[in-house]
């Protein structure tokens, strides 16, 4: 039902010698971070899909609505992670009066820099930088104005109202007046799209807390934080496999 994310092993890029996190370095913390939220994106993606079914259109045709959304933050979600980690918040170099502080550039360098070593020091800032990209970036698309969400919504809407209409009573003798009969059913199919129009929005809303709890529930800038999205060790390993 669900299409994998593409996940990105942070294992795979080749590190080059770089005086600051740069190039190929901050490409490939970014796609790293990005993959690594494939899982628990796909895991609320699939939650919040199932209760569209549960609370709308219980029959449906076993694919998910929820594509488009999926398509957007797949299509967009690089930018934003990136800009957020380098140069948001990670950048520049460490030197204080032209001499390198103690642990810099690497492997643990205590001022907030754009150095590897200064990602490792900082990494719970970092893992609640990234928590906090993806949150928003998914929330951006479930947006109202999003043409992601109008498109979620236009599909939710089409398949609640063919159902309603499909409810409407139908009567198979000959001279029935069936067109009569849908039309003086026509409010109830309104009222059950409106209706649609209106659960979707709800559940939607859930995502931030969804993608919190899908994370370990503590979503805060700290070393216990994001317990099931901090990934430390290998990330920071791969993180110093650039000089």
């Amino acid at each position: 039902m669900w299409p994998s994310l593409q996940l990105l092993s942070i294992l795979l890029a080749v590190p080059v010698a770089v005086f600051a996190c740069e190039g190929e370095c901050i490409v490939g913390i970014t796609h790293a971070f990005v993959g690594n939220y494939s899982n628990p994106i796909q895991s609320v993606l699939h939650e919040i899909d199932n209760q569209i079914i549960e609370r709308i259109v219980p029959q449906h045709d076993g694919m998910s609505y929820l594509q488009p959304i999926l398509t957007a933050y797949t299509n967009s979600s690089y930018d934003g992670m990136e800009t957020a980690i380098f140069p948001s918040y990670f950048h520049g170099k460490c030197q204080v009066n032209g001499v390198d502080p103690k642990g810099c550039p690497n492997p643990d360098c205590p001022v907030v820099c754009g150095t590897p070593g200064s990602l490792v020091h900082f990494y719970p800032t970092l893992r609640f930088i990234a928590f906090n990209e993806t949150r928003e970036a998914m929330r951006l698309y479930t947006s109202s104005d999003s043409e992601a969400y109008r498109q979620v919504e236009h599909d939710v809407v089409r398949a609640a109202g063919k159902q309603a209409r499909a409810a409407v009573p139908r009567f198979a003798r000959y001279g029935d007046d069936v067109a009569g009969v849908m039309g003086e059913n026509m409010p109830y199919v309104k009222k059950r799209e409106e209706s649609a129009k209106k659960a979707l929005r709800e559940i939607l809303d859930e995502i931030p807390d969804l993608l919190a709890k899908a994370c370990g529930g503590s979503a805060k800038d700290s070393v216990d934080g994001l317990p099931s999205c901090s990934w430390d060790a290998a990330m920071q390993e791969y993180i110093l496999s650039f000089p």
